[in-house]
Formats: structure tokens, sequence, C-alpha cells
């Protein structure tokens, strides 16, 4: 396991208490913040009272953070079954609306709590929590910039610069009004994304013209409760594919107010305006009430809107949830797996949430719709040879893998239709929904016995795979209880973690606030950072190091990140070209591409469709005729260039194991030139700190303060260290060692490309011998063929890309946790700022000492130190 945030003094693999003490600390460091920032004397000065502002929220987050239950997010594309799902595990199929088509959503919680004796599992209330005016600034700033980039990809020169650093929360609507108005083109709908989006923002308009009291100022939103009757109003509303023929102009109607009863009018109207709907759900006695971490809490599930094609504002609110989350179920569909929606959506989490390692930590799958997975036919050993039998459970197991870290264990294939069939769950028989659910149990119902008779077949030949017991557990149940028993598993052996590792860089950060806050109350303890000759030239030497080694541990994440690292070490856009993944899979695709086996096996297509026998290569000698006596030399048997195209998948295994090598080589190698590209800039950026170490007039008493602090060696290895941290030169070279060019294969490796080879081993290829391919004319069969070989080239190609991406993101993943660790001791160098006055004070005079003394944050610095857990160096 990652233990990624070991920095933090937390991990995967740590004790349950040990997360539990952390977070306890961190608790405490909210409190005593809070009182700190209390007592202080803050002045009227507009920087001061921001800096203030943003301490005491970082504060009131962390505490909100360690004293919330852990959730669990549940996320999907709109057609994934996920609403119905997550009803289904809890009991009740028809527990939260359903929708077939893609609409806009909001967020949804789900608190259990036991229902009374007799009770059925049911909704008992419901309230909404609705944006504030600084959050739903946010949200229109983060819309307005997906506009900003729609138009740009989509061409046409159409003019943005109006609506560059432009929010109309803030500046009013007649800008983005008149700017879609006039520049696009409403009646022809050439551009549905574009439009979309500009109606998104159209919705807000009117939403806030009547329903503008719903928007508090402050730190926190209005909070109201709403029958459960018309949570349907609140939870999703119309087709977002219905799109108006022209600009839609400013709503006029009668305002709606929060002191009147609310109505579904009332949610119509304010629906944009919504942060999440939080309910109470009833479990009936004997039913599942969610995972239990072991705090003695009961963790909440979080329905987050559709992916794919809803609204930018439900990314969004996505996004913004995803602070408060701390494992997620990733629903896929299983017949339609390798969706860009749920890549997405990993990258997603990537940019916004969570490094690669911690990711792997929080990523569960439940593979829906199972039931719409056919099982095949033909005779299988094992659970591999399941997979690789089925193009659909193949494609399905590299998507569910890619995203929890290649956990099998983590798996687990459900329908919620099967858990209606087998177990009789109750389920709203009215309307579209309904009637498609009744129309599909008896197929679902007999899905399921045929996966189940896989199953028993494999428990005899393969019983030990966690493949094994998902297949036995989805035809007994669609899979619920087993996704539920993965659930509790999961939540109870890293709930404290995850919780733990959401609540660190909050704290960090308000450390970080904390010390901000408080150079500018007491500018005179110390001076400016960049008064370097004043009697507080060491602390802010000192200072602006620690400042600069953060900027240094943030930018980490770019090198965890091949699919945003450029080969300029820069950060680009996941669909730039420059990126270092990017670059790595078009390397490998170009080498697949160039194996002279595809042009031999076209060329085996005769006139009349069949596919010919390997033309015959004379590689024993014998004497050349024509222009080529006295020229050519026939070479041996067996040599590359003379070598033709196989009729088996082994023959083919044997290209495609090489190829998966080099483009593993050929990824590291790009990605190790990235990172010396970054260290290289990053070098350069911190010359000016080198130079004022080294400054003569500082350097002296640098080192006899080092030589106070740490008198057995005069203080060398502290300046050692502190020269290695200012400094990036050293990277490429250490790098060059912790990871070779070309890349070893493993035994494991080997057993890993053997397992992504996308063909059947042992079998003959499409066109193997003299026999012709499926119905049709000749040309018919030759294009078939020619299909027929594109279909392997592409398998060959994402098999290849894939296993190259797993050892670019753990070598990347690699980098960023020796990089974090080595940063972390080298920061050790940086003596505390108590340490420098307590020991720069010896021997001054009192008018020396004269100035600003400490303050309750300052006291709360001295005595908290400078991690997020009270660790002191």
């Amino acid at each position: 396991m990652t233990d990624f945030h070991a920095g933090y003094g937390g991990s995967a693999s740590s004790r349950d208490t040990d997360h539990r003490a952390a977070i306890g600390r961190y608790r405490l460091l909210a409190d005593r913040a809070m009182t700190a920032l209390g007592q202080e004397e803050v002045p009227d000065a507009s920087a001061v009272r921001q800096a203030h502002d943003r301490a005491a929220a970082l504060a009131a987050k962390l505490r909100e953070r360690c004293a919330k239950p852990v959730s669990v997010g549940i996320v999907g594309e709109y057609s994934a079954g996920k609403s119905l799902l997550l009803g289904t595990l809890l009991g009740r199929p028809g527990l939260l609306p359903t929708s077939g088509s893609p609409t806009t959503g909001n967020v949804t919680v789900l608190r259990t709590e036991p229902a009374a004796p007799g009770e059925g599992t049911r909704l008992r209330g419901a309230r909404i929590e609705y944006l504030t005016r600084d959050e739903l600034a946010d949200a229109v700033t983060y819309i307005m910039n997906e506009l900003i980039r729609t138009v740009q990809r989509a061409g046409g020169g159409r003019d943005v610069s109006a609506l560059n650093g432009y929010n109309p929360v803030l500046d009013g609507w007649d800008t983005l009004n008149r700017w879609a108005e006039t520049t696009l083109d409403w009646a022809s709908m050439e551009n549905a994304r574009l439009l979309g989006i500009t109606l998104e923002l159209t919705r807000i308009r009117d939403a806030l013209r009547l329903a503008g009291e719903f928007v508090l100022t402050g730190r926190s939103g209005l909070v109201l409760p709403v029958e459960v009757d018309m949570l349907r109003q609140a939870l999703d509303i119309e087709d977002i594919r219905d799109l108006p023929r022209s600009f839609p102009r400013t709503v006029q109607g009668f305002p709606v107010s929060p002191r009147n009863t609310v109505t579904p009018e009332t949610l119509r109207a304010t629906f944009t305006l919504i942060r999440r709907v939080i309910c109470q759900v009833a479990v009936a006695e004997g039913e599942w009430a969610g995972p239990l971490p072991g705090d003695g809490s009961a963790a909440e599930l979080c329905d987050l809107p559709g992916l794919g094609a809803t609204a930018v504002r439900d990314e969004y609110l996505s996004v913004r949830e995803l602070d408060e989350i701390d494992a997620i179920v990733i629903v896929l569909p299983s017949h339609r797996a390798e969706r860009d929606d749920a890549r997405q959506f990993y990258s997603l989490l990537e940019r916004n949430r969570r490094g690669k390692g911690a990711l792997s930590e929080s990523i569960l799958v439940a593979a829906n719709c199972f039931d719409l997975l056919q099982p095949p036919d033909t005779p299988h050993t094992g659970a591999a040879d399941l997979v690789s039998s089925s193009r659909d459970l193949s494609s399905l197991h590299r998507m569910a893998t890619t995203l929890n870290g290649r956990r099998e264990d983590r798996v687990a294939f459900t329908s919620s239709l099967v858990a209606i069939a087998t177990q009789g769950l109750p389920y709203d028989r009215g309307g579209e929904e309904g009637e498609k659910i009744t129309k599909a149990l008896d197929a679902a119902g007999e899905q399921a016995r045929r996966w189940r008779r896989i199953a028993d077949d494999l428990h005899l030949t393969d019983s030990g795979h966690a493949y094994t017991a998902a297949l036995g557990e989805f035809g007994r149940d669609g899979g619920i209880s087993g996704l539920r028993a993965m659930l509790d598993r999961h939540v109870r052996t890293y709930g404290m973690f995850l919780k733990h590792e959401a609540a660190a860089p909050i704290a960090a950060d308000l450390l970080a606030a904390l010390r901000t806050l408080d150079r500018m109350l007491r500018p005179g303890l110390p001076g400016p950072v960049d008064d370097l000759r004043g009697e507080s030239s060491l602390t802010a030497l000192f200072r602006r190091i620690e400042e600069e080694t953060s900027r240094t541990v943030r930018s980490l994440g770019l090198l965890s990140d091949p699919e945003r690292l450029s080969a300029e070490g820069t950060q680009v856009a996941q669909e730039d070209g420059t990126a270092v993944l990017r670059l790595a899979r078009a390397s490998a695709t170009y080498d697949v591409f160039n194996w002279r086996e595809w042009g031999q096996y076209r060329e085996r297509v005769r006139d009349d469709g069949r596919i010919g026998p390997p033309p015959a290569r004379n590689g024993t000698g014998g004497g050349a005729t024509g222009l080529a006596s006295g020229l050519l030399r026939p070479m041996p048997a067996g040599t590359e260039g003379e070598a033709t195209a196989p009729d088996t998948t082994e023959l083919l295994f044997g290209r495609f194991e090489p190829t998966c090598a080099r483009a593993v080589s050929t990824a590291r190698e790009i990605y190790l030139g990235a990172v010396a590209a970054w260290a290289d800039r990053r070098h350069r950026e911190l010359a000016e700190v080198r130079e004022t170490l080294q400054d003569p007039g500082l350097r002296a008493p640098v080192e006899r303060l080092f030589a106070a602090l740490d008198p057995g060696d005069g203080g060398a290895a502290r300046w050692h260290n502190l020269l290695v941290l200012t400094a990036m030169n050293w990277l490429p070279d250490a790098l060059a060692r912790l990871m070779p060019v070309p890349v070893p294969v493993s035994g494991q490796d080997a057993e890993q490309i053997a397992e992504r080879f996308p063909l059947r081993t042992g079998h003959a290829l499409p066109w193997n011998g003299g026999r012709r391919n499926i119905g049709g004319d000749a040309g018919a069969r030759i294009v078939t063929h020619q299909m027929n070989v594109f279909r392997v080239r592409g398998d060959i190609v994402a098999a290849v890309t894939h296993h190259l991406r797993r050892h670019l993101l753990a070598d990347a993943a690699t980098v960023g946790r020796e990089l974090l660790g080595l940063l972390q001791q080298l920061r050790n160098a940086i003596p505390a700022e108590e340490s420098i006055r307590r020991l720069t004070r010896t021997g001054t005079s009192p008018a020396d000492r004269a100035g600003p003394q400490g303050g309750p944050i300052r006291d709360l610095l001295d005595e908290w130190g400078d991690e997020p857990g009270g660790r002191s160096r």
C-alpha cells in the first residue's frame, strides 16, 4: 500500500488508533486556532482582514472535516443505473428518482438511521443546502472557463475577449446577454455543447432574478427543510438536451422568498442555486444501513450527478463535494465500460483532489448492469481465461482495474434488476422507468442463472480468484451482498486513514495561513522577507527558504501526473499533444504500426477473397539471378527481415512482449527528460535564494547558528542539506540511478505482459491457413480481412499503451513519493523560528530586543511547531 501521506504522519498501513489520534490533534489545532483568532486585535486593513478571514475559514473547515462522518461517493455516467443501485443497496430500489435520459441534477447525501419497529425502509425527511454568494460566483467562474474553452476549441473566430476575467454574478449579466445573443447562432443549433453551457448560465441568471434571497453572503448558506414527496423537483430537472431555438430572454415573474412555504414551484425556480440535498433514510430492521467505519458512526452515502452528458454546473458540484468524500464507488456500465467518462472523472480526481497513490486506496468499482453482458459459450480453464474469451468482459476488466490500481478484489458485478428478480425487492411499477424494469426482469434472471453456472465451474478450477466469488454473488442476488460486504470491509479498514488523509492538507494550509497572518500582525518579529540586512535577516532568509520549499512540494503533484506534465516540464491540458503520457502513447502506437506483419497480412488476400498461406521465403541460400546476381546474398532462415507473419497468437505474442518492454523504457525516458526540464527551471528559480545563502554577510551568522544548533558536527550536515534543498540540479542524476533505462523486465512484469496480451492464447488468427472470410462477395471478404487486421492491431496498441501507462504512473508515483520524503528530511535543516530567536537574542541588549512581542497566534505557532500534527523541529 502506498504511504502517500507519510509526510503528514499518516498512511494506509498505520494503525487505526494512529489515524484517530491524528484527527484528534487536527481538531485540537482547529479549536486552538479559532480561540487565538478571536483573541487577536486585528487592525482595520483590508489585506490583514482578508488573511484573518482566510485563516478563520480554514479553521472552521478543519473542525467540520474532523467532525463529519466518513463519506462514500457514488459516481457514474447518467445511464449507469447508480441511483437505482444506491436504493437497492439500502433495500428499496426506488428510493431515489431515476431517469433514462441525461438530466441536470444535484448532489444527494443519504444519512441512515434505524426505522421504527415494523417500519420499512423509506425517506424520512430532507433538507436543502443552498450555495452562498461566493460559492455561486465560484461555480459561475467554473462554467465561464468551460464556455471560453469550448468556444476556442470550436474555432470560427468568435471573440471571447469580453468574457475573460468576467463573472456575471459579480459584474452583472448584461455583458453575457449581449455576447450570447449576437455571437451564437441559436437557430441553426450549430454547437449544442456551446449553446448548452450558455443556457446553464441563463438559468442561473433567471434563478437569481426570481430567488436572489436564497443566496446568502457569508460562510454559511441557507438551509431549508423540504417535504419528501417534493424531492424529485430538487434532485433532477429537465432533459438537458432540450435547447431553445433563440437566446432566452431574462425571465419575468413574481419573486419567491425563503420566508414562504416551500413548494415544487419554489424548488424549480431555485434549482440551479442548490448546493446539495441531504436525506434522512429510515432503514428497516435487519436491512443494511450503510458501511460502518468503526468510530461509532455510520458512513454517509453521497450520490453525485451523472457523468458524461450532464451540465457543467453538475461537474462543479461534484468537484466541490469530492473535497468532503473519503471513499469513491465508480459505477461502470458493464456493457460499455471503456468510455471516456470514467477516465475523465479519474483525471478530475487527480487534478482537484488526490494524487495517484491515495486514489488507489479510495476507489471501488461496481460493474453495474452486468446482466447486459453475454456469458461466453466457450469453455474456460480459469477466471483469466474467462476474461480473455469475452471482448466485453475483457474491456470491463481493463477499465475497472485501471481505475482501482489493479485490485480485482475491489470489483463487484452488480445489477439492480437481478436483485429485484431474485430477492423480490419492491419497486415502483408505474411510469416509464417502472415499465422498463418489469419487462426486463425475466431476461435479467436468466442471465443471472447463466453467470452462476459459470461461477460454479470456476469454483472447481479457480476458486481463489476474486472474480469467482464476485460472479457467484452476482448470480445469487445481483452482486448486492458482495458490494455491501466490499463497502463494509473497505470503510472499516481504510475509513479513518481516508479521513486522516483528507484532513491533513487542510491542517497544513491552516498553519500556513496563521504564519502569514502572524507576519502581518507583527512585522517587527521578524522584518519583511526581502529585508535581508536588518536585525531579522536570518529569520527572513529561512522563512524565504521555507516558502520556496513549500512551492517545490506543491509542484510535486505535477511530477506525479504524466497526463499533465509536458516534455518541457511545465503543466499542460490533458489533451495537449506534448503531455508525457500522450507522447509515450504516440511512440508505442508508432512502434506497433511499424510491425512488418500488418503489411504481410494484407498482402495475403487473393482476388477471390480467400486468405492465402504465408508466402514462401528463400532463407537457405541459393543462387541469385538477374540484377541480384553477385550483389544479393541470401540471409539464413529465421532472420528477422525474412520471417513471415505468424498465423497463431503464440507467435504474435513474440512481437508483443518486446514491444511492451520498449514502450515502458521509452515512456520512462520521456518522463525523466520532462522531470529534468522541470528541475532545471526550478534550479534557476532558486538561484536568488542560493546567492543570498552564500552572501558573506549572512554566511558567517548562519554557520554560527548551525554550530550552536548542532554542536556534534558544527552544523556541517545541516549546511549541506540546506544547500541541497535550495538546488535542483542533482535531481536528474539521482533519478537516473533510481530508474535505469532501458527498464529491466522482471518476472512480475513478464506475467503482467502475458496477462495483458489481448488475444486468446493457443488460438489461430482469423486468417489462419486457407480459411475463407465471413460471407459476402470477394470484395466484402477482402474488406472483412482488412478490418480483422485493423482490429487485432488496435487491440494490441491498446494493450501496449495500457501496459506503459501503468508503468509510467508507477514511475511518477515513485518520483513523487521519493522526492516528497527527501524534501521532508531536507526541510528539517531549516531551523525553527523560536530557535533562531532564542539563539540570536543571547547577548543582545534590551534595546535590541525592543519591538513587537508575541501574541495568541505567535504563541500557538511556537507551541505547535511546523507540522500539522504538532511535531516541531
